[in-house]
């Protein structure tokens, strides 16, 4: 998929993964490449935004060469509660099947998708406890090594509190930055990669550019 021309040496797969941007969509944007390129390999992909409806989601994949709706796709547009992303990881956690029984299974079964795309997470956890947030985090890690799941979780960089931006980070497998220069009058793009499972941190951030075909950037730069 897209995360191997960052030139990562080894791609991790079963591992949440926070993408973080200061401001801006390019998140979004990388991941509609990532659900176009998964698609293409025949993987199920969980679509979850809490910014898009289905059909605007539709629409974008389109333009990465995803056509119609196909079955591998599942999205949830317009989400916007906790709680009901926390029954769709817990209900099917061993921690917790005991207090839900094996057949309270939720509408929505996060755990039947190759790759799940939270967009954007961080908005979803404004007003929670950092507790609540941490829990979170620690069910979606269980299930990405439990059911073989990669999670794709963003994030805008200062919407929680610092603390709580940083208890993320710590938990997580990986964090893949987007940065935004501006100087001279121009818009200068990198991409910071502090903190990836299975690779050596990288020395120095990868410069970028968004087009019509999504993120594009020097393949001279390497990670690790």
């Amino acid at each position: 998929m897209v995360l191997t021309s960052f030139g990562l040496k080894n791609v991790p797969s079963n591992v949440v993964l926070l993408i973080e941007e200061d401001i801006g969509d390019v998140k979004s944007v990388f991941f509609r490449k990532i659900s176009s390129d998964a698609l293409k390999l025949g993987k199920k992909v969980h679509y979850i935004s809490t910014r898009n409806s289905e059909k605007d989601i539709i629409e974008e994949l389109n333009k990465f060469g995803i056509k119609d709706h196909p079955k591998e796709l599942n999205i949830i547009g317009n989400f916007s509660n906790p709680v009901s992303l926390l029954d769709m990881c817990y209900r099917r956690h061993k921690l917790t099947s005991r207090l839900y029984g094996k057949d309270a299974g939720p509408l929505h079964n996060i755990t039947d998708a190759d790759v799940c795309i939270i967009d954007m997470f961080s908005s979803l956890f404004i007003h929670e406890e950092i507790e609540v947030i941490s829990e979170t985090i620690e069910a979606l890690a269980n299930i990405s090594r439990e059911e073989n799941i990669t999670f794709l979780l963003s994030a805008d960089i200062g919407i929680l509190p610092d603390r709580a931006e940083k208890i993320i980070r710590s938990m997580v497998d990986g964090v893949i930055q987007f940065k935004t220069e501006y100087a001279g009058g121009k818009i200068n793009r990198f991409i910071n990669i502090p903190k990836m499972k299975g690779s050596i941190p990288l020395n120095k951030m990868i410069a970028y550019n968004v087009t019509s075909q999504g993120i594009t950037m020097d393949t001279r730069e390497r990670v690790g």
